[in-house]
């Protein structure tokens, strides 16, 4: 993370965490519904659950349902974007050491050993499309490794179809309703981040850059079925899609 003596004095961290949740809602119809939806798995598959982890956690949203529905867990918060977790701290300051952010590359081997060994659960929230393909999946046998055997792992993130003409029908579905959505109640992605980098006075291209580097995922996702297959391959039983809307999916698996 950036260190607070990099920090400006005047930034609105609250301001923030909500002008990040109005772009999110602009983009991902009924995104508190998709955190309830994987909450309540969690909760009927996982018997008073103490140790839990997002990936990707950006800004920490998925964090507070999990911290809020089971209140005798840690809750652990990992990403790569110090930005991001600079507005999760704020989120998440009043659960105290109930949550526990975690600044690691999700690339990289090495990012499990900064974590409790037997996780209850492992969820994601529209974060594992930015990993290129092999990079996700060789993600998907770490989870694995991390989950105590009945462990469950949820991902809620793009997931294309296999059938080009129905993956257009979406798309234009979806432009169509951002084009409905009123610019003025909500930033769009670039403008949000252009913002942001002005507020905290850095050059927020060039940070991205320097941690993370240039995009490599697929935007829309991978088929459904590879992810699937994916699983199944690193170590997960009982694979199955919880939910879908459209370009939309609740996907995972348990480790049995």
């Amino acid at each position: 993370m950036l260190p607070n003596s990099d920090l400006p004095t005047d930034v609105d961290w609250a301001h923030w965490v909500v002008r990040w949740d109005r772009m999110q809602d602009r983009y991902l119809a009924g995104r508190d519904e998709r955190f309830a939806l994987m909450v309540g798995i969690v909760s009927a598959t996982q018997d008073a659950p103490t140790g839990l982890l997002d990936l990707g956690c950006g800004t920490g949203s998925l964090m507070v349902a999990l911290l809020e529905s089971f209140p005798e867990a840690q809750v652990y918060g990992l990403d790569l974007d110090p930005t991001l977790l600079l507005l999760a701290r704020e989120r998440l300051a009043p659960y105290g050491e109930r949550a526990r952010l975690v600044h690691a590359d999700l690339r990289a081997p090495s990012w499990p050993a900064e974590l409790p060994l037997s996780l209850d659960a492992v969820v994601s929230a529209t974060a594992l499309h930015w990993l290129p393909p092999p990079q996700l999946a060789a993600l998907y046998g770490r989870i694995a490794g991390a989950l105590r055997l009945g462990g469950v792992f949820l991902n809620a993130d793009h997931a294309a179809s296999a059938h080009q003409p129905l993956q257009r029908a979406w798309e234009r579905q979806r432009t169509q309703a951002l084009g409905r959505q009123s610019a003025a109640t909500a930033d769009d992605w670039d403008g949000f981040w252009a913002a942001y980098g002005e507020a905290l006075r850095v050059d927020i291209r060039h940070l991205h850059e320097q941690f993370i580097g240039p995009w490599e995922g697929v935007d829309e996702g991978m088929p459904l079925a590879w992810h699937l297959h994916q699983l199944r391959n690193g170590g997960f039983a009982a694979v199955d899609c919880f939910w879908r809307c459209d370009c939309d999916a609740i996907y995972g698996g348990f480790r049995l």
